[in-house]
């Protein structure tokens, strides 16, 4: 495969790439939320012009990366 240039090689495969629309059904949330998550920082993505975009990828990061946390927090109320 031919490497990208100013890409670092683990962000080539993305996966497909999403409009915040279609990120906003994949992480089942609204199009505002979606947003938001992309402005704080929370979900990588980039501008194309005047469009913002992102991938499966970064979606797939961020709901196992909640997960993670979601879990630590229950265990950690468990053990009261």
């Amino acid at each position: 495969m031919e490497e990208l240039i100013g890409y670092p090689p683990e962000h080539i495969h993305e996966g497909r790439i999403l409009t915040l629309k279609e990120a906003a059904e994949r992480l089942c949330t609204s199009y505002s939320t979606t947003y938001r998550l992309v402005i704080d920082g929370e979900l990588r993505a980039f501008r194309l012009r005047n469009a913002w975009r992102t991938s499966e990828a970064a979606c797939d990061a961020f709901l196992r990366r909640h997960f993670a946390e979601q879990e630590m927090i229950c265990q950690s109320t468990e053990r009261k």
